[in-house]
């Protein structure tokens, strides 16, 4: 989220789900995404995107119209580490927080400015999770609840 305009070309770049985060009574979904095609998150990527989310989500998690579900993506970026936590409540409203780190210390997070929303990159994994909330928990008929949305992952190009 810190790429300079005019300095990135769109290349589609690698997500895949990287497991559940469990913090407190949250459980958030935890993608990997990749600016470079053959690299990966540092390890310390996952402690990064915990403690983001560990500062973001607010307490608790069910109850006061929230679910208790979220999602975290962690994006190597060409410059750094970014990291967009995301969280639903009240049926159909989604709240957000970001968050970066260097690459030298991908656990040391700093958060980002509250009207960053995301990249491209991360706005594509955003939608996907959008999506996956309306058919599992919105759409009429909606079968599964919060463990089908959960289940809902994304592994592919964005």
């Amino acid at each position: 989220m810190t790429e300079a305009l005019g300095s990135v070309a769109y290349i589609p770049r690698r997500v895949r789900p990287l497991g559940l985060l469990r913090i407190d009574d949250w459980r958030v979904k935890l993608h990997g995404l990749c600016a470079a095609p053959d690299t990966e998150l540092d390890p310390a990527a996952r402690d990064g995107a915990h403690l983001a989310a560990t500062e973001a989500l607010p307490r608790p998690g069910v109850g006061g119209g929230r679910y208790g579900v979220g999602f975290v993506i962690a994006h190597r970026t060409p410059n750094n580490y970014s990291y967009v936590v995301g969280w639903w409540s009240y049926d159909c409203l989604l709240s957000t927080a970001a968050f970066s780190a260097r690459f030298s210390h991908p656990a040391e997070i700093t958060r980002c400015p509250s009207r960053q929303a995301g990249c491209v990159w991360e706005l594509a994994v955003i939608d996907h999770e959008r999506r996956a909330w309306t058919r599992t928990m919105l759409r009429s008929g909606a079968r599964g609840g919060a463990e089908a949305y959960l289940e809902a992952v994304l592994s592919g190009k964005v």
